[in-house]
């Protein structure tokens, strides 16, 4: 398996559905700002085709520089194993929906 070769596959097609669907709502917005954050800002490919819609249409683009663009799921991961090493546990009916009162502990 060609695992550089799918991922550079997922990648750009990913790019080519996302930009022209947001070069579609910036449109029909008339929005004047864009912008990307998170760990898929740090995507050279998307980068490039988002700056190059912001140029095409006229649109002010707002990116972090790249040592900014942090991955949330490894954020997370080290906050769990940091509340695991604490002993915090969470109840067998937690869910991944986001359901629970904010200023309630559901671990305890």
């Amino acid at each position: 398996m060609d695992r550089n070769g799918l991922a550079a596959s997922f990648c750009a097609a990913v790019v080519h559905t996302l930009v022209p669907r947001l070069e579609m709502a910036v449109k029909q917005t008339h929005a004047r700002r864009v912008v990307c954050a998170g760990g898929v800002a740090a995507n050279s490919f998307l980068r490039a085709a988002l700056q190059d819609m912001a140029k095409r249409e006229h649109v002010q683009l707002f990116m972090p520089p790249l040592q900014l663009c942090g991955d949330n799921a490894a954020m997370i991961g080290s906050q769990a194993y940091y509340e695991y090493q604490a002993g915090t546990r969470g109840k067998t009916l937690q869910n991944a929906y986001a359901t629970a009162d904010i200023g309630k502990n559901i671990c305890d």
